[in-house]
């Protein structure tokens, strides 16, 4: 979210919520009339998951004519979007077939096909896949075989990059119908430094416990339940994310909604801990529960995932959250927790501000041998930026 969240845009996260709860949502009817509500819709990729719930609850007539025809045609373009990427994702699964290469698929076309409802509740932009790290070099070439071509690095380049940072390539080919086709070799994938965590995250156990389905209509692998809401909790808290927008929210809540009956919650904790994701998967679904409430999520299965205590950084965070204040970068207070200690507090803030030049590099696009000055200047900015963000949502919340 950008700037200070309005009255009305905490009224429709409550309808949205209540819909999905099948409980009365209410002031739909001032909601639904509101000139803010599709741009706010769209925003936080949720355009679907209102119409669908309209739809199933019999309150469509709530809308205004003019309203209703644009939820209706978004909702519409969305399944020819979901449809026409399915088909893209099929070429590029055979692909991967042909070369023997296992893979995995991640969010998107796989959330909307197994997890959401309906079809096109789900928004999708990018094919994000999962293979081993060994498998790149082939996996590449089978993709600038036939016409798909890296844009952030080369393969070679990008298997140097250290533990703990970005473990992926963005394939590009005119006119297929994602934005790339992301190729990762690990699950956790980020510029800020995740060295925190990352040596727990045992990608043997990942591959080992992925089930066997199908996607696109062609057989792929899936995370197993249990580490896909893991998994889901610790992509929406990255840096980059922050849980900025609803559907991050609503990936994690339909997953819980979907898997919930053959769920052990125990089996769930002994997985976070073993993966050293825990606090991730505790603050995850404290906010899902704070949107979704107890019907989500019981206040006895969220203290499995509790810490003993929260660090003041990490309150910080969840006070954003719970206030509607949802912004990119602000869970940078998350992972200032994770590192312990004043020593590794300022290393993660150093290596944060001063990342390794070959992921500089990769993050802002630029040839390896760009001046690392002119790389260093551009992170910086971008850490400024975000900072400064911060600081003023800060202050509002303070001084509304």
């Amino acid at each position: 979210m950008r700037g200070k969240p309005t009255t009305q845009h905490a009224t429709i996260d409550q309808a949205i919520f209540s819909l999905i709860n099948h409980h009365p949502a209410p002031c739909l009817r001032e909601i639904l009339a509101s000139p803010e509500l599709c741009p706010y819709l769209e925003m936080n990729g949720v355009a679907g998951v209102l119409f669908y719930h309209l739809q199933k609850a019999g309150l469509q007539h709530l809308t205004p004519p003019d309203g209703y025809e644009a939820l209706h045609d978004r909702f519409h373009f969305q399944i020819r979007k979901n449809m026409a990427c399915a088909a893209a994702a099929k070429i590029v699964f055979r692909l991967l077939h042909l070369s023997g290469i296992p893979f995995l698929v991640l969010k998107g076309i796989s959330l909307a096909e197994h997890v959401y409802p309906h079809f096109a509740m789900r928004t999708t932009s990018d094919l994000d896949i999962l293979i081993r790290k060994d498998d790149l070099l082939r996996a590449d070439l089978a993709l600038s075989q036939a016409g798909y071509q890296a844009q952030d690095s080369t393969p070679q380049q990008a298997l140097l990059n250290p533990p703990g940072y970005l473990a992926s390539l963005e394939y590009h080919k005119p006119g297929i119908a994602f934005a790339y086709v992301h190729l990762h070799w690990h699950l956790v994938n980020t510029s800020t430094p995740a060295t925190g965590f990352i040596k727990k995250v045992d990608m043997g156990r990942i591959w080992e416990k992925s089930i066997v389905t199908k996607v696109a209509a062609t057989e792929a692998r899936l995370l197993c339940p249990e580490h896909l809401i893991i998994y889901l909790c610790e992509h929406a808290l990255r840096v980059g994310h922050s849980f900025d927008r609803l559907i991050l929210v609503c990936d994690i809540l339909y997953t819980v909604k979907t898997y919930e009956a053959r769920l052990d919650w125990n089996h769930v904790v002994a997985e976070a801990k073993a993966l050293g994701l825990l606090n991730f998967t505790y603050l995850g679904l404290k906010i899902v529960q704070f949107y979704g409430g107890q019907e989500f999520l019981s206040n006895d299965i969220l203290k499995k995932f509790a810490p003993p205590s929260l660090s003041r950084t990490e309150r910080l965070f969840l006070s954003f959250q719970e206030n509607h204040y949802r912004m990119r970068g602000s869970s940078y207070l998350v992972y200032l927790a994770l590192n312990k200690g004043p020593f590794n507090k300022v290393r993660l803030i150093l290596r944060t501000i001063f990342p390794p030049r070959l992921i500089l590099a990769q993050r802002t696009r630029c040839k390896l041998h760009a001046q690392t000055k002119t790389l260093s200047f551009q992170r910086i900015r971008e850490i400024t930026s975000h900072l400064n963000k911060m600081l003023k949502l800060f202050h509002r919340m303070i001084f509304p």
